[in-house]
């Protein structure tokens, strides 16, 4: 094996490098004619297969090119849809932002509107009698301080009237001592000029003289002129005395009026209060009433009831009163218990627990005492009466017996260690046990194996509610459980045979005709509804159980009892209203009263100080004239003296000198009462500003009162009004609520919006991703194919070089080997009919022209040349050789290469068979004995050399 692989391989290398073929012409023929056609057979499965390959390739190609533009379709739809949805989510984010802004706001509203409410309910509780009336003595005692405050600011305005007044009276003096000064330093001109004159007249001059007279005239017309002046301030004087006498009149009218108004308000404030003091009790009667409707309508909305869907009642009858047919089958009670099922979910949607936050303290539920027990059994038996009411059964009590019962079947059970949850049965040892412990006979036990809901944290109620752990519970967790217990045992009861709901519907056979029911809970938290014989003892002291009925018409007495209240309330109301309105119109007459009063109080301090004036100015006048008067005197004195000898002219002029020294002392003294007139008018001042600022704070003061008196109006009003106010709070809060939940639900519906588009948009981002690694899978695909396609085209033009080249050696073969067999045969055309030596004719042979054709068609000439081989060049073109025979040995001369490929010693056809037989072997090449290769070998050798094939081995 080793030395034909050798050959093999050196067959190939040397083919390869000369393409030198030797073959033995007697094993051409057997050998060719399988060789040919299995090197066809092969070159056409490898060309179909390369061009296979290639078409594969190619439609791989087409295939991966339509996936990157499906790719690329795909992509740019991502990125639309991508953009798309982040628009849409941009867009929702700004509804979603609007919604939570309107949230913000109604939550604040909400909350204003809670504190609002909470100030009304603390002013509803309040809202006392005795509250009322301290508020009403509150506004009592305010009037009375505003009273005071007004009557402060009257005696403040009377001390600045009275500063006023000194004020004025130091002006007058400081007037009254200018004029004095002014006055007397013209007294001490005239004095002078008395000097002067005497003067004069001792001299004697006619110029004096002249003087003299001129001074006397204008004295005379200066004393004419002041009392002109003198009689018409007389008549402004007595003018301004009767505005006075007027104005003094006014205003002791505008006093009697104040008392009056005084008087009138005082008797309306004594009714207002009165009438307040009613609506303050009425408002806490309708207070009271309107508490007692809402506790009751607490009580109906959270009142647990069961309703039982239509049909269910005739159908839990019908399964029952099965059980006693003679025709009873198993599989119709099957079908009948299987048919109630179809109320479950109807019965589950329909009946749900109402919470009610009076039940919201919290009990040991290891350790329930007979109080916390009675209720929750007296709910237990609530449920039931529900049932069997619409079921049209016996109703169940709820007493302490049934309830000592229940407690004293859990205690035997704890005793017993036994755990339902466990084994799945009754401990009916406990039942009977505690029959014979209490003298009260069982009908039935229900049990809801409720044991891990208070030791692990799960959800355990069919509503989806999580009951917390431990054994501190609220009551109202407590019958939330017992309640689910109930619609689970009534409507999905089938894997019990409907056992507990017929225990339940009071329809079993085995109930009394009184029962009643008590309820427990074991150690295992399993709880047990116990249903026994209603004897005497149980009966006693029986419990007079919740009823919605007995609930509504509570609520219809309490409803009537309140419009009756609210009635009285609204006429006590009406009568209020009508005296505080009344108040308040007294209120404003006596407040115009005194305004009028302070009015005309000021009208007639005017008038006063109108006739000080003008009698002041009259007084001025006066000692105008006579200071007039007096000078007067003195020009006609002066004049005369003109007339008078030496003597009496000098003494005259010495009495001149004398007075004028008088007058200029009596000038200091009224300069130094002018002085102190005006330090006493600085002083008055000062008091009048100080005077003034009290009033002012008096008034500010007043304002406070004012201030605080319709605060205490304000807390009067809400007190009397505190239902209405406290109700119209209520609407707000729930307006504001209602708005909230508005704002909230279009918030949630906005945000899930935006939830949901966010999830698009990571969805289509997602996608895109997703897009983007495709289309580049899609292009690496491509390319990979386009490389593969590339690959497959290279392969089938080598193979179809190879697969030309082939054929081309086919064919010389062909035709070599029919020449051969031809000549060796002696073939020749006799009767155009292709004959051997023997004149035989040749079978598959034909004629053509001058030429015979074998059956492979290779024409042959009849006399012809021997060509036995041929070669391939360098260039891989096939190239004939002629062979020259000596002896029966030819020697190959190759044309492209000086090494010969190989030799073999000719043989005849029959020897060479002969061979082969002796060797057991069929016709072969690659003989080591005979070291020849046919040309078929060779290019079979030489095709695989240049496709690189192995051999495969097993």
């Amino acid at each position: 094996m080793n030395s034909k692989k050798k050959i093999v391989t050196l067959a190939g290398v040397s083919l390869v490098a000369t393409a030198g073929v030797v073959a033995s012409t007697n094993e051409v023929k057997a050998d060719t004619t399988s060789d040919n056609a299995q090197t066809a057979a092969t070159s056409q499965t490898a060309d179909q297969q390369a061009q296979a390959k290639v078409d594969q390739a190619q439609s791989n190609v087409n295939s991966a090119s339509q996936a990157t533009s499906a790719a690329q379709s795909q992509l740019d739809s991502a990125n639309a849809a991508n953009s798309a949805a982040q628009a849409d989510v941009n867009s929702q984010q700004a509804i979603v932002n609007d919604a939570q802004a309107k949230v913000d706001a109604a939550t604040s509203s909400v909350s204003t509107a809670q504190d609002a409410e909470t100030k009304a309910q603390q002013n509803a509780d309040q809202a006392t009698s005795a509250n009322i009336q301290k508020a009403q003595d509150a506004i009592a005692n305010q009037e009375a301080q505003i009273s005071k405050d007004t009557d402060a600011i009257n005696d403040a305005n009377k001390a600045v009237s009275d500063a006023q007044s000194a004020v004025d009276t130091a002006q007058k003096k400081v007037n009254n001592a200018t004029t004095a000064r002014d006055n007397q330093q013209k007294n001490v001109d005239a004095a002078s000029d008395a000097v002067k004159n005497a003067q004069a007249i001792l001299d004697n001059s006619d110029q004096a003289k002249k003087q003299a007279q001129d001074a006397l005239n204008k004295a005379n017309q200066k004393v004419a002129d002041a009392t002109t002046a003198v009689n018409n301030k007389q008549t402004d004087v007595n003018n301004a005395a009767e505005a006075k006498k007027n104005a003094d009149e006014a205003l002791k009218n505008a006093n009697d009026a104040q008392t009056s108004a005084q008087k009138d308000k005082d008797a309306k404030q004594a009714v207002a209060d009165e009438t307040s003091a009613a609506l303050a009790d009425a408002n806490a009667a309708v207070k009271d009433a309107q508490a007692k409707v809402d506790a009751i309508n607490d009580k109906l909305a959270s009142f647990n009831t069961i309703t039982l869907p239509a049909g269910y009642k005739d159908d839990l009858i019908a399964y029952y009163n099965y059980f006693g047919n003679s025709s009873y089958n198993q599989a119709e009670a099957n079908n009948l218990a299987q048919a109630l099922l179809k109320y479950r979910d109807q019965a589950m949607s329909q009946n749900k627990f109402k919470n009610n936050s009076s039940d919201d303290r919290v009990v040991d539920i290891d350790n329930l005492n007979s109080t916390d027990r009675a209720e929750l059994s007296q709910f237990v038996a609530s449920l039931i009466n529900q049932v069997r009411t619409q079921m049209g059964t016996n109703l169940v009590i709820s007493s302490p017996a049934a309830d000592d019962y229940a407690e004293q079947v859990s205690q035997n059970y704890n005793k017993d260690n036994w755990n339902s949850a466990d084994n799945g049965k009754h401990d009916q040892s406990a039942l009977n046990s505690a029959t014979d412990q209490l003298n009260i006979s069982w009908n039935g036990e229900n049990m809801g194996l409720d044991q891990s809901i208070f030791t692990t944290d799960y959800t355990v109620l069919t509503d989806g509610t999580k009951l917390p752990t431990g054994n501190k519970q609220t009551i109202n967790d407590l019958k939330h459980l017992i309640y689910d217990d109930f619609i689970s045992m009534m409507f999905d009861d089938a894997d019990s045979a409907w056992g507990h709901a017929t225990n339940f519907a009071g329809i079993d056979n085995f109930a009394a005709e009184k029962q009643a029911v008590g309820f427990s809970l074991d150690k295992f938290y399993n709880t047990h509804y116990d249903l026994v014989e209603a004897n005497q003892k149980v009966e006693e002291n029986s419990y007079t159980l919740p009823s919605i009925n007995a609930l509504t018409q509570k609520l219809a007495d309490a409803k009537d009892d309140l419009s009756i209240k609210q009635t009285d309330q609204a006429s006590k109301q009406k009568a209020n209203d009508n005296a505080q309105n009344a108040l308040s119109s007294a209120n404003q007459v006596l407040v115009a009263a005194r305004n009028d009063v302070k009015d005309k109080a000021a009208t007639a301090q005017r008038a006063n100080d109108n006739l000080t004036t003008a009698q002041n100015a009259l007084a001025t006048l006066q000692n105008q004239l006579s200071t007039d008067q007096a000078n007067q005197k003195q020009a006609k004195t002066i004049f005369d003296s003109f007339d008078a000898d030496l003597a009496t002219k000098q003494a005259t002029l010495q009495k001149a000198t004398d007075s004028l020294k008088a007058e200029q002392g009596r000038l200091a003294i009224a300069q130094a009462d002018l002085d102190n007139a005006n330090k006493a008018l600085s002083d008055a001042n000062n008091n009048l500003a100080q005077k003034k600022q009290v009033v002012e704070n008096d008034k500010e003061a007043l304002k406070v009162d004012n201030d605080k008196l319709v605060q205490l109006q304000n807390n009067l009003s809400d007190l009397q009004n505190a239902p209405k106010l406290l109700t119209a709070a209520k609407e707000q809060v729930a307006t504001a609520q209602k708005d909230l939940a508005d704002a909230q639900e279009a918030y949630n519906v906005a945000n899930d919006k935006l939830t949901s588009l966010k999830q698009t948009v990571a969805g289509t981002a997602t996608n895109v991703s997703k897009a983007q690694q495709a289309l580049a899978e899609a292009k690496n695909n491509e390319d990979a194919a386009k490389e593969a396609l590339n690959q497959a085209q290279q392969a089938l033009t080598e193979l179809q070089q190879k697969e030309a080249l082939a054929k081309q050696v086919a064919e010389e073969q062909a035709k070599l080997a029919a020449e051969k067999e031809a000549k060796d045969n002696g073939y020749h055309i006799e009767n155009n009919q292709v004959v051997d030596a023997k004149g035989n004719s040749v079978n598959g042979w034909t004629v053509k022209g001058n030429q015979i054709v074998s059956p492979t068609n290779a024409t042959v000439d009849p006399a012809v040349s021997v060509t036995t081989n041929v070669s391939v060049d360098s260039k891989g073109q096939v190239q004939p050789q002629t062979s020259v025979t000596a002896n029966s040995v030819r020697t190959v001369v190759a044309t492209e290469s000086a090494n010969p490929v190989s030799t073999a010693t000719e043989q005849t056809r029959e020897q060479y068979k002969q061979q082969l037989k002796g060797n057991n072997q069929l016709p072969q090449t690659g003989n080591d004995n005979n070291a020849i290769l046919s040309l078929t070998g060779v290019a079979l050798a030489a095709m695989l050399s240049l496709f690189g094939i192995k051999k495969r081995e097993y």
